[in-house]
């Protein structure tokens, strides 16, 4: 198979289609009206699966079958193919929103909750490496929910992230400018970065987490002469 036909079954791929039902839309696409043999020889897929997968496509809603001897079967067009998997997808979405809001999933989800706290040692002093700002965000948001207070210093994305947040969460915000980007969440949790902002993608951006209660006041109290 040539790069280029690899290249456009990836992107078929995208329409939430497998390696076989991609290949076979692909051929009808560009070939027009054909069989299921006809398919499996220019899609380069086995015979004894054509069936199958030009069956899935038309419960998909990509293919139409042609009543005849054999039965022969042509292509939606793209763009009506487009509209109805955005609309499976919302569809799809709604019916997820709707069973994780559930009484059942919510119940679940507090059994979760419990088994977790009974487990976790609070007192357990930590050190990890978070990745990504995205997901530093949203460690910082957690940490700044259950705390009482929150320091940052060389604000950045860091305070703007929090200005969506809920307002008792905003409250304990307190903003210092200084050299270095460091947050100090309580009595107990300090995030540092070893880089600046400006210095590195918001991808690649990481920091150290420490939960250490005397670390956190070491900290706290240089950064009260910084």
């Amino acid at each position: 198979m040539m790069t280029s036909d690899i290249e456009t079954i990836k992107k078929v791929r995208l329409f939430g289609l497998n390696t076989y039902e991609a290949k076979i839309w692909s051929a009808l696409l560009s070939g027009g009206v054909s069989t299921a043999g006809g398919l499996s020889d220019i899609a380069n897929v086995p015979r004894s699966r054509s069936y199958d997968v030009l069956e899935s496509l038309e419960k998909k809603g990509f293919v139409i079958a042609k009543s005849a001897k054999p039965i022969k079967y042509l292509a939606v067009q793209p763009k009506d193919v487009l509209e109805s998997v955005k609309t499976k997808i919302k569809r799809d979405r709604d019916d997820y929103i709707n069973y994780i809001s559930n009484d059942a999933f919510s119940s679940l989800i507090n059994s979760f909750q419990e088994l977790h706290e009974k487990s976790a040692n609070k007192d357990e002093n930590v050190v990890a490496i978070l990745k990504g700002r995205k997901n530093i965000r949203k460690h910082l948001d957690f940490l700044a929910k259950n705390s009482k207070k929150v320091v940052l210093s060389s604000i950045g994305w860091s305070q703007d992230s929090h200005r969506d947040a809920a307002n008792e969460t905003k409250s304990k915000i307190r903003a210092k400018e200084a050299s270095i980007r460091l947050c100090l969440v309580g009595d107990n949790d300090a995030l540092l970065f070893p880089l600046q902002e400006k210095d590195i993608h918001p991808d690649y951006d990481f920091c150290v987490w420490i939960k250490n209660r005397q670390t956190a006041k070491f900290l706290n109290e240089i950064f009260s002469f910084a």
